[in-house]
C-alpha cells in the first residue's frame, strides 16, 4: 500500500522564515522543506539513496552537515542496475568511499543487466521499481523507517510535464510527493524545493566531486528528452517554467489529498463476495464524480486489476457503462477484470464468471 502523507506539520523552529527565498542558503531551504512537510523527527535513522550524481551527493553532504541539528543518524544505500558496465562499478566505489569518509554505514546491491524491455519507458519504470524495492528492503534490514531520495524541483517539473504529455489524471499531475509511505517505509524528498542549478553551484563552490551518468544525455529516454529538449524550449516562453510546474503540482496536491481523505470514508461501500468485489449503485450515484472515480478505482484494484493499465478511455467507458447499460451487461477491463451490472450493483471479477 502506497500513500501520500498530507496535513504537513510545520516546526516552530523555522516558522518565522519564509518557505522559499532567493537569499536563503541551500541548507536553510532544506531545513524549511523538512520542517514544513514534517519529514523528520528527532532521533530518527535515515537511509539516504545515493547514486553518486550531483543531486544525491549534495543531499548526502547537506544531511551530514545538518545531522546534529536535526538529531538524525544516517546510512547510505547504492544500487548498480548493471546497465553501464565499468562506469557503474566506479560509481559504486565512489559512493562507498564517500560513505567511508563521512563515517556512514554503506549498503550496496548489484543487479544483473536487465533483459530487453518492450520500450524505453517500460525499462525506466522497471529500474525505478528495482531501486525502490532495494531501498525498502535495505531500510527494513537496518531497522530504518525513513528513506531520503534526491528528487529536486527540476525532477518535479519534469515529472509533471512528462505525465501531462502522456495523459494524466489529477493523481498523476500532483507529481512527486514530498512525503509518502510505502509498506511502512517513509520516503522523503528534502530537495524538492531546490533547483538543480543551485546544487551545481554549491558543489562547484565547495569543490565537492560527484559522478556524471553519461546516459542522462541520451534522449532515447522520455525523461531525458523532456529535460534536454522540451523544457529548454519552453523556458524561452516562461523562464520560470520549472517553478511554475512545481507550484502547479503543489496546488493540485491539496485538492487531491482532500479527495483521497473523503474517498477513505467511502471504502466500506466496496463489499466482498465469493471471488468478487461489488459496489451498490446507490453508493456510487450519490457521490460527486471525483469520488465515484475513487470508489471504482479501488474496487478495480481490490478485484486484482493493475491501476497503471487503466487509460482515460477506460475511465470514460466505466462511467458510461454504469450509467447507461442495462442489467446483465458487462465490460472487459485490462488484466482480465470484468465489470458486470446487476440489478442494484456493479460486480468486479477477475478470471471468474459471475
Amino acid at each position: 500500500m502506497v500513500r501520500a502523507v498530507g496535513s504537513y506539520p510545520a516546526s516552530r523552529e523555522f516558522e518565522s522564515l519564509p518557505r522559499y527565498s532567493l537569499f536563503m542558503g541551500p541548507d536553510i531551504k532544506i531545513l524549511n522543506t523538512i520542517s514544513y512537510y514534517g519529514m523528520l523527527e528527532k532521533g530518527e535513522k535515515v537511509l539516504v539513496g545515493v547514486s553518486g550524481g550531483p543531486d544525491s551527493v549534495f543531499l548526502m553532504r547537506i544531511l551530514d552537515k545538518l545531522k546534529a541539528r536535526l538529531d538524525i543518524r544516517l546510512s547510505v544505500a547504492h544500487i548498480d542496475h548493471g546497465i553501464r558496465g565499468a562506469a557503474s562499478s566506479r560509481d559504486a566505489e565512489f559512493v562507498k568511499n564517500l560513505a567511508k569518509t563521512l563515517g556512514i554505514k554503506f549498503l550496496y546491491k548489484k543487479l544483473k543487466p536487465p533483459q530487453k524491455a518492450k520500450s524505453m519507458f517500460s525499462l525506466e519504470e522497471r529500474l525505478r521499481e528495482e531501486r525502490y524495492d532495494f531501498f525498502k528492503n535495505a531500510a527494513v534490514k537496518l531497522g530504518i523507517r525513513t528513506v531520503a531520495t534526491a528528487h529536486t524541483l527540476d525532477d518535479q517539473a519534469e515529472t509533471v510535464l512528462m505525465r501531462i504529455l502522456k495523459g494524466a489524471t489529477l493523481r498523476g499531475v500532483v507529481g512527486i510527493h514530498p512525503v509518502r509511505i510505502d509498506k511502512k517505509v517513509k520516503f522523503i524528498r528534502p530537495l524538492l524545493e531546490i533547483e538543480k542549478k543551485e546544487i551545481l553551484e554549491y558543489l562547484r563552490t565547495k569543490r565537492i566531486p560527484f559522478r556524471i551518468d553519461a546516459t542522462n544525455a541520451e534522449n532515447k529516454f522520455l525523461r531525458n528528452n523532456i529535460r534536454n529538449r522540451i523544457i529548454p524550449y519552453l523556458e524561452k516562453i516562461n523562464p520560470r517554467l520549472k517553478r511554475s510546474l512545481s507550484n502547479l503540482a503543489e496546488s493540485l496536491r491539496g485538492d487531491f489529498e482532500f479527495i483521497e481523505e473523503e474517498a477513505k470514508k467511502l471504502k466500506p461501500a466496496i463489499r466482498s463476495g465469493k471471488h468478487l468485489r461489488y459496489v451498490l449503485l446507490r453508493d456510487i450515484l450519490l457521490q460527486p464524480k471525483a469520488l465515484q472515480k475513487e470508489i471504482l478505482r479501488e474496487a478495480f484494484r481490490l478485484a486484482g486489476g493493475n491501476i497503471k493499465k487503466l487509460t482515460f478511455r477506460h475511465w470514460k467507458d466505466i462511467d458510461y457503462f454504469f450509467r447507461t447499460k442495462s442489467t446483465g451487461k458487462s465490460l472487459d477491463l485490462p488484466g482480465g477484470v470484468k465489470v458486470t451490472k446487476a440489478v442494484d450493483r456493479l460486480l468486479f471479477t477477475r478470471g471468474k464468471r459471475v
